[in-house]
């Protein structure tokens, strides 16, 4: 089977790891299938030389999201269908921005699109509010009813049926997973630090629905030290953004600029050493598919404190504890409770480990993909 991997309008975060990751192991296992790829520059940069040179791939650029500029990429890639000739396509993330003559399987890993909610909204400023939703409205046209769709989770799936309209046998649902570098986990979560210092991890970028901006006045509530514990909050944030200066001027108006250490962004081969220097995983944000973060911190062995919201508890399940989304006391409670409960941490931990273990692995979840990709190649085709 001929498959056109489209992988162009990928550009940020996880996404780019997803597409990298798939591309990569379809150049070790094609499976007996014929591959052109297409693809934007950070995906590209994300492969390994031995990679590029293996494969059928090439650069798309400007992103054919673009209403305007982006019509000559459209155009690239119509020749580039029309020369490769494939049984079926695949956009890794969508939407595509692109109609594609061949069956079309799309990815698709948009909350805002399918599954926002009003705490997530009252997170943006009234101007963020206004373009997210017409993003939204506009990407949500160029979802096509005719198309198959694979999701990182059942919340995502039944958004997409919602707003669309289309029957639960179009969309599959494959989890996201954690990185091999993440197996084997890391040493049971320590009785104390040297320093005496209870460490809370938090791997996010600074995007408003994340909601880092709870950190400091968790801080400022876990300062006091009735409960005995010092507290420091390990953040991954850039030098610059509107987002990050928010962050520290809040820091610095509840004095707990001391509390917070940021360790940058991070490669990913890096985070398994920070997960190890952690206590718990804190994670405050308010909408998500799948965040690559819980699978995460549960291979490592790290309980985890996240929102009481739908999305957290479809992944975690009984393996995290939960708080009030927009209550920085009750977060901090949470902590405190995790920090002193012993057989509480014991109890996540095992549980954490029993949920991730039944997440696909890296290859069982490009195994699946496959699998959905040349089922929907079938029915699209009418054989």
């Amino acid at each position: 089977m001929k498959i056109l991997v489209n992988a162009t309008t990928t550009v940020i975060g996880g996404g780019v790891q997803v597409s990298a990751s798939f591309i990569t192991q379809a150049a070790r296992d094609p499976m007996g299938h014929e591959f052109m790829f297409m693809v934007c520059p950070m995906v590209m940069q994300n492969l390994d030389e031995g990679v590029r040179k293996a494969v059928r791939i090439s650069v798309i650029t400007p992103s054919p999201a673009r209403i305007w500029s982006g019509r000559r990429s459209r155009q690239r890639m119509r020749e580039i269908e029309a020369a490769f000739g494939p049984d079926v396509a695949f956009t890794v993330f969508g939407p595509a921005y692109f109609s594609f003559r061949a069956p079309h399987v799309c990815g698709f890993a948009d909350p805002w699109v399918t599954h926002r909610s009003l705490v997530a909204l009252r997170s943006l400023s009234a101007y963020q509010r206004c373009y997210t939703l017409a993003l939204c409205l506009y990407k949500q046209l160029r979802l096509s009813v005719g198309d198959y769709y694979w999701v990182e989770a059942n919340s995502a799936k039944q958004g997409l049926m919602r707003i669309l309209g289309i029957d639960s046998s179009r969309i599959r649902v494959i989890a996201n997973t954690h990185a091999d570098l993440f197996r084997g986990g890391a040493e049971p979560c320590r009785e104390e630090a040297a320093d005496g210092m209870v460490y809370v991890f938090c791997l996010a970028a600074p995007y408003p629905h994340k909601n880092l901006g709870i950190i400091p006045e968790v801080a400022r509530l876990l300062k006091d030290g009735t409960d005995g514990k010092g507290y420091r909050f390990i953040v991954t944030l850039p030098d610059e953004g509107e987002e990050v200066r928010k962050f520290w001027a809040k820091a610095r108006r509840y004095d707990v600029t001391d509390m917070i250490e940021n360790a940058g962004r991070l490669r990913l081969e890096e985070c398994p050493g920070w997960y190890a220097r952690s206590d718990i995983v804190f994670m405050p944000t308010l909408l998500e598919v799948f965040s690559a973060t819980y699978p995460e911190a549960m291979a490592m062995g790290r309980p985890i404190v996240t929102t009481d919201l739908d999305f957290a508890h479809d992944i975690c399940a009984d393996a995290a504890v939960y708080y009030s989304p927009q209550d920085p006391r009750d977060a901090a409670e949470r902590i405190k409770r995790v920090t002193h409960d012993k057989a509480l941490r014991e109890s996540l931990i095992r549980k954490g480990r029993e949920r991730v273990a039944t997440f696909p692995r890296i290859n069982e979840k490009y195994r699946l993909t496959m699998q959905w990709i040349t089922e929907a190649a079938r029915h699209g085709s009418g054989s």
